[in-house]
């Protein structure tokens, strides 16, 4: 009975225990769907912590389902992810670095209050007390700035870019992070990805991720779309938050025909001198400067003990004569340098792929197919903040929405009624297995 509130809840808007208590009680659909029952909001917030994590294989049973009906094709997906706000303030966090001034602080507050009760000993105990309480407030201060402090130092670097004294934790929930957003402005959240597909707007797959980047995120969804639909779609595109050779690499092994708008990169960035407008020649293994000029391989660089070279160098042989060389060129020996890696002729290839008209052809279609379900999710059901804690919930709680949102297109398409039954009898089959 629960479950069905939660479903229903999520479809329609009402998210909080309290308020689907009192649609309980005055909503005739949510009446109906708790047959006569009247549960109180505690027993249905401990029902949903409890169970959150259970849902995916209800969210893949309803997935499946409308792949039978016809509304699902695996012909073409969109990833793409969003912010939500977390259920924590972002007032309520600190950076590893300010924690160590603040327990300093507060180290030698509770010092200077402990010198002024023994200075104060003569005094009446009514004067101080509040001495007295302040000690104990200040250490409650230092024992939860600690914690939090431990906490971040057990964490694992989340970029090789981070600097240790900017690392953040958040006292309510530790992890959610500080996210820039385009309409919202600075946020505590996550960053929630979904897979869309494109017949009918159906969520495949999803992967819940509390970094700001989605680039990490594309190998998660793309396991995740294979989980649930036992199969993997033709056709994937995604946006230029997913670009990197690593992700184009996994698009591969998964077999699919990935479509990964570049990074916007050269005379789009307003720097004509970017490593982008430098034509690679593969005949001549040489580059060819945004004038014309030739630069030659000059070094090869290999790994650790490997034999395999994994960067090269390539200068230019005409730098000191160029009248452009005061704004290209950097480096204190007077010639611009390109360094050619590994990861460079596959991003290439996936440039060139995306470019051609199939490719913008195909990837135009992306917009169209992933971003409305964001909107859906925010205006139409109304979700915009999770109301669980910690990432392993969240998460759940995300698969909740991602079902309602699922239930909801299918209660709006039409069926037959004998594909109907036939397609609920073999899902209830299914469900039985499961439990």
């Amino acid at each position: 009975m629960l479950i069905k509130i939660l479903f229903y809840g999520y479809q329609t808007g009402v998210f909080s225990s309290r308020k689907l208590h009192t649609a309980i009680q005055e909503s005739i659909p949510f009446r109906w769907l708790a047959g006569g029952q009247k549960p109180d909001h505690r027993t249905i917030s401990d029902f949903r912590k409890n169970n959150i994590n259970n849902l995916a294989p209800l969210f893949s049973q309803v997935i499946l389902i409308a792949k039978e009906l016809g509304h699902v094709s695996m012909a073409h997906v969109s990833i793409d992810g969003s912010k939500f706000k977390a259920n924590a303030s972002k007032h309520k966090a600190m950076t590893r670095g300010y924690m160590k001034k603040e327990i300093k602080r507060m180290e030698q507050l509770i010092a200077d209050h402990l010198n002024e009760a023994q200075l104060q000993d003569a005094i009446e105990d009514e004067q101080t007390e509040p001495t007295s309480r302040g000690i104990q407030d200040h250490q409650k201060r230092l024992e939860t700035i600690k914690e939090a402090l431990q906490k971040l130092e057990e964490r694992k670097p989340e970029s090789a870019l981070a600097t240790a004294d900017k690392d953040q934790a958040n006292f309510t929930d530790d992890d959610s992070r500080i996210m820039n957003t385009r309409t919202q402005g600075v946020i505590q959240g996550y960053n929630p990805q979904v897979a869309v597909d494109s017949d009918r707007g159906f969520i495949v797959g999803m992967a819940m991720s509390n970094n700001s980047s989605d680039q990490q995120q594309f190998e998660n969804v793309l396991s995740s779309i294979r989980e649930n639909m036992g199969a993997m779609p033709e056709i994937v595109t995604a946006d230029a938050g997913y670009f990197s050779a690593a992700n184009i690499q996994q698009a591969e092994t998964y077999g699919v025909d990935a479509y990964i708008a570049a990074t916007k990169e050269g005379k789009q960035n307003g720097n004509p001198y970017d490593k982008s407008n430098f034509t690679y020649d593969q005949e001549q293994d040489t580059y060819i400067c945004p004038i014309g000029q030739n630069m030659v391989l000059k070094k090869v660089k290999y790994r650790h003990h490997e034999t395999r070279p994994t960067t090269w160098i390539y200068e230019g042989q005409a730098c000191l004569d160029c009248p452009f060389q005061s704004e290209c060129v950097k480096s204190k020996t007077g010639k611009r340098t390109i360094q050619r890696t590994e990861a460079d002729p596959i991003r290439e290839a996936m440039r060139t792929k995306v470019q051609s008209d199939e490719g913008k052809d195909i990837y135009k279609k992306r917009k169209a197919i992933v971003e409305p379900v964001f909107g859906q999710l925010k205006a139409c059901q109304g979700f915009r903040q999770f109301h669980l804690r910690g990432k392993e919930k969240v998460s759940g709680e995300f698969v909740l929405l991602a079902l309602a949102h699922n239930l909801r297109k299918l209660h709006f398409l039409k069926h037959p009624k004998n594909v109907l039954k036939q397609t609920r009898d073999k899902s209830v089959q299914n469900l039985k297995k499961l439990s």
